[in-house]
């Protein structure tokens, strides 16, 4: 027994000595005035202070431990999946959820007073308490299987009972989860196992077995984009199921008016399976697109649903293009020498549209009469430092000898590339008036090729076919179209023991590279290693070989343009939130040194905002809700009202993958899901009584202590009516009362 409401020993003794002298000074008064008194004075001193006493016990609220048992059916959760997969109607029936609901009722008697006591939960994006089926929050956008096992990690150790003392349900003993296994993460080694391994969970497969008829766009590839008056092709991916010979329309809308329309057949789709085991292949079709005007426009793919097709929210997929008026390169040719090479180069780069071309010859040696010939022909001079050099997005180099340049030129050169980002095409030349003779540290780094020192401008014997490498063919730099009106053979200009490790070959002749890319810094330079190179060139073909080939390195090289430099751009989906992109961007000053505290704003469709500063000139921002696999995005940099420059970007992100993406059962992730966890899987249609009664066979005793105050008690109660009636019969045997 203990003091519920007990003062404190201080307290306490101070109460029991006050009431002692009371009473005592209030009987020895009694006593003086009345002789009788004096043989009773001490029992009633007592019986009085007994009194007392028991009142002050009753205040102190006297109280024991009791303890009671009881006797329950045991708790088991009941989980549905309540995301947009399972709002699918299969076999012309209701939906998966109201399926698994059906089953609940009918297999698991969650009614039976005999039963387990059952309590519903829902999840899609995050697990909830439901209590009811009538309250299940219907049609998530997303399935996070994580947040399941984090709910029965509350519960696999612990009395629910003891957590919420309203209720009168027993310990929680297992859960039962009705799923179709459509999980945002499907990588089983992310799962684990719960604490208690007594905890029985078992996964119920809800859905068909059988396939059902679904269409689906699963991707629309097309530039971000393109320049006005021009064409382009748009592919789209279309995957079909159990179409049952039916064919598929698929239409291509343009800003939702349709331009475009093709039919794929069934058995289209069967050829991409070659196998009944092989893994379905999408089918493509392509439409040809032409940009008449400037601005964004939408574009959409659009599969027409056919008879009992159980999935239609994926039948079409969007994405931007934007139109933009062709960006023109400032491009400079510089040569020491005149030959056939150089006017042919210059021909086609005069002759292509997109370039601006600059010319800078330094063929006449007498000063007085280069300047002369300069002015008259409308030449330039090449540039004496960086910023005439940053001034070109490309600069070609005809064959020179580097040794004739300034140490800041050559400087400047390499600055161009390095710094600025700008693209270099190198043509070569004999003896010192060529790459293969540079002595130069920075200048030979530039070269993406390493030459043979023992036989460097030697020509081989045998000439050869032009010939485009893999990776050529996959960069879609260059294409076998390049070639397709041109047979004849061509030599190589040197003899080159090997590419640098991280350059690119492109085109070859007899396994020795002709056209070679690499990355020196923010730029690109490439080296055309060929002889005789004017005979590429076909006027009856609008420039042949020489023009295309031109016309591709310098859209390549020229990437970077001079109003572009001091900014890069990148975009990309952030990892776990796939509706959220992610933009970085890197600030350089007139001298591409980072700049901090800029302000730096980027804007794409209508919507701009601000990039935050993360330090060394680089800023970040993430925008939401961004579905569509092309965008395009421009950011703008100034610093204490100076224009450091601006960058445009046009990137195709991965196709989102949506709940609805894939509706068909998975058993195999369910199965391998309930195995890592050790819990037990089964169909729906599999559900029977044994596997009901699992949770019905087990019931828990719970127990539960609480302090109950003693002082109501019959015995105490007597006792101070005892003391009461003895001191008032003494009171009254001797005349007081």
């Amino acid at each position: 027994m203990i003091l519920v409401d007990y003062p404190g020993h201080f307290i306490a003794g101070l109460l029991l000595a006050v009431f002692a002298v009371l009473v005592s000074f209030a009987f020895r008064l009694g006593g003086q005035q009345n002789t009788k008194l004096q043989p009773y004075r001490m029992p009633l001193i007592l019986l009085h202070y007994a009194s007392i006493l028991i009142l002050l016990l009753i205040l102190w609220n006297p109280s024991r431990a009791k303890v009671s048992k009881t006797l329950s059916s045991n708790s088991v959760l009941a989980i549905f999946d309540t995301s947009q997969s399972m709002s699918v109607v299969e076999d012309a029936q209701s939906t998966r959820l109201d399926k698994a609901l059906s089953l609940f009722e009918e297999r698991f008697r969650p009614l039976d007073d005999n039963g387990a006591a059952y309590r519903i939960f829902g999840f899609d994006r995050q697990s909830y308490h439901s209590g009811s089926a009538d309250f299940l929050q219907r049609w998530g956008s997303q399935t996070d299987m994580h947040s399941v096992l984090a709910a029965l990690g509350k519960y696999d150790i612990t009395d629910y009972s003891d957590r919420d003392q309203s209720t009168k349900k027993g310990k929680v003993v297992g859960a039962v989860i009705f799923t179709d296994g459509q999980a945002d993460d499907k990588n089983i080694e992310t799962y684990l196992p719960l604490n208690d391994k007594d905890f029985q969970m078992i996964f119920v497969g809800v859905g068909s077995r059988g396939k059902q008829t679904d269409i689906a766009i699963t991707s629309i590839n097309a530039p971000a984009r393109m320049a006005i008056d021009t064409a382009c092709k748009i592919s789209v991916a279309v995957a079909a199921r159990n179409l049952r010979d039916k064919s598929v329309t698929i239409e291509l809308l343009r800003d939702d008016y349709v331009i475009g329309s093709q039919e794929i057949a069934s058995d289209r789709f069967a050829q991409s399976r070659p196998q009944a085991d092989s893994p379905e292949t999408d089918v493509k079709v392509e439409f040809t697109v032409g940009a008449d005007r400037l601005g964004s426009c939408a574009l959409s793919a659009r599969a027409t649903a056919v008879e009992n097709e159980v999935n239609r929210s994926n039948n079409v997929r969007s994405t931007m293009i934007e139109v933009v008026e062709e960006t023109r390169l400032k491009v400079l040719f510089y040569s020491q020498v005149a030959n056939l090479n150089v006017g042919k180069v210059r021909q086609v780069l005069a002759r292509d549209d997109k370039v601006q071309l600059d010319l800078s010859l330094d063929v006449v040696r007498d000063l007085e009469l280069a300047d002369k010939a300069a002015k008259a022909s409308g030449y330039v001079k090449l540039p004496g430092d960086r910023r005439g050099f940053y001034e070109y997005d490309i600069i070609v180099l005809g064959p020179c000898d580097l040794e004739a340049l300034t140490k800041i030129q050559v400087d400047s050169l390499y600055s161009f590339v390095v710094d600025r980002g700008g693209g270099l095409i190198l043509l070569p030349g004999k003896a010192d008036f060529g790459p293969a003779a540079w002595i130069n540290r920075k200048a030979r780094s530039l070269v993406p090729v390493v030459f043979d020192l023992d036989e460097p401008t030697i020509w081989p014997a045998n000439p050869g076919d032009i010939e485009l490498t893999l990776e050529a063919i996959d960069s879609k730099l260059v294409g076998p179209e390049m070639l397709q009106d041109y047979d004849q053979q061509a030599l190589p200009y040197y003899r080159i023991s090997h590419s640098k490790p991280a350059s690119t070959t492109l085109v070859s002749i007899n396994d020795t590279p002709v056209v070679s890319i690499h990355r020196v810094g923010r730029g690109r330079v490439c080296l055309l290693n060929a002889s005789q190179l004017f005979r590429w060139y076909r006027e009856d073909l609008q420039g042949g070989p020489l023009y295309k080939i031109m016309a591709a390195l310098t859209a390549h090289l020229g990437k970077i343009t001079s109003r572009e430099a001091g900014v890069e751009l990148f975009a990309e989906r952030v990892a776990d939130q796939t509706n959220k992109v992610r933009f970085e961007a890197y600030v350089c000053d007139s001298s591409f040194d980072p700049v901090g505290g800029a302000n730096v704003l980027l804007s794409f469709g209508e919507d701009i905002v601000s990039m935050h500063h993360r330090g060394q000139g680089h800023y970040v921002a993430e925008v939401e809700n961004i579905k569509n696999q092309a965008i395009v995005a421009t950011a703008q940099a100034e610093a204490d009202g100076v224009f450091l420059g601006e960058k445009t970007i046009a990137v195709n992100l991965p196709p989102v993958r949506g709940e609805m993406t894939n509706i068909e059962l998975d058993e195999e992730f369910l199965q391998a899901l309930a195995k890592k966890v050790n819990g037990k899987y089964v169909h729906a249609d599999d559900v029977d009584e044994n596997i009901a009664q699992m949770f019905e066979a087990r019931a828990s005793t719970s127990s539960s202590r609480q302090m109950t105050s003693i002082w109501p008690d019959w015995l105490l109660l007597a006792i101070l009516c005892m003391l009461l009636t003895a001191g008032w019969f003494i009171r009254r045997s001797i005349g007081l009362v």
